[in-house]
């Protein structure tokens, strides 16, 4: 019979990485979703300038310039969702949407986006589900063989 800290702590262990994949697959369905269905960039008008800035505008103007990568990122973006929505192929998920968002907030930072702490809460968030799951990847670095039981066991 479990004490009533050790429940606690289950749940916990268990509940913080269904709440950030939840969190994070949201995120990123909307923003993909932004990108493939209606153009999230493309070119900036005056007010908007104004209000956002030069760092804004360039990457802005600069990511809508070839709609095809706009596809390519939104398509990523909702591929790392869905995987991260599903228990067995979340830290897959993770590993996707790892990539996409480092990119994203040295972005944010770098042309002064405005999104900053948003994508660096999602960033911490997806580092934090890796670390989580980090026995499943200790394979690839490993030179004997793991035992699959061990990896799926949480």
């Amino acid at each position: 019979m479990m004490n009533k800290g050790g429940r606690l702590r289950k749940a916990v262990r268990k509940s913080i990485p269904a709440t950030f994949r939840l969190f994070l697959a949201f995120n990123f369905f909307v923003y993909g979703l932004a990108k493939v269905v209606i153009g999230q960039f493309g070119e900036v008008t005056p007010e908007i300038e104004a209000a956002a800035g030069k760092g804004f505008t360039i990457a802005w103007t600069f990511f809508g310039y070839s709609h095809v990568y706009e596809l390519f990122i939104g398509f990523g973006e909702i591929l790392a969702a869905v995987l991260l929505l599903i228990p067995r192929t979340a830290a897959l998920g993770a590993v996707i949407f790892m990539p996409i968002i480092v990119n994203i907030v040295l972005i944010n930072y770098c042309f002064d986006i405005g999104v900053q702490d948003l994508s660096t809460i999602l960033m911490v968030m997806c580092l934090i589900l890796l670390w989580m799951d980090r026995r499943k990847f200790m394979g690839i670095f490993r030179q004997e063989p793991i035992d699959s039981r061990q990896v799926m066991k949480r």
